[in-house]
């Protein structure tokens, strides 16, 4: 059983490395971009809590990946792209307890081949860092009228 301080340690880690993450697209990404940034991050706890884990990452992708021509498609794909990229990031970090990506992996490949108790263990590990990348992105970047309601 994890003790308060080891629970303090891996909250202070994952409030951190959101943290960085919000302040890095900041300064990389357009007006337009960090709104459906914003919204995305605001969006996808509720979609793994809907969907699952591995249906809301295949979702990511699919949308990351799209490009349309003469739409908006690559900018919000340039959101998703940025988020998915996070979660693997800290996948593959020190901070989570228990688990870790190996480097070469695929995130959706890697989830999807877990056993149940490990991917309810991501997707525990994932919302609590999601969180945090929520809370930081709404206090970092300024809600806008450049996000896109999709589902």
């Amino acid at each position: 059983m994890a003790t308060n301080s080891q629970i303090n340690k891996l909250e202070k880690g994952r409030a951190h490395f959101a943290y960085k993450c919000v302040e890095n697209v900041i300064s990389e990404l357009s007006k337009e971009e960090l709104s459906n940034y914003r919204a995305y991050a605001e969006k996808i706890p509720v979609m793994i809590l809907t969907n699952g884990l591995g249906q809301t990452l295949a979702f990511i992708k699919a949308k990351m990946n799209n490009k349309e021509e003469g739409s908006s498609s690559t900018k919000k794909g340039s959101a998703y792209k940025i988020l998915y990229e996070q979660i693997t990031e800290y996948l593959k970090s020190e901070i989570p307890a228990h688990i870790r990506m190996d480097e070469e992996e695929d995130l959706v490949e890697w989830v999807v081949s877990c056993d149940v108790k490990k991917y309810r263990f991501i997707t525990q590990e994932i919302l609590a860092f999601m969180n945090w990348l929520k809370r930081f992105a709404q206090g970092m970047i300024e809600e806008g009228e450049g996000a896109e309601n999709e589902r």
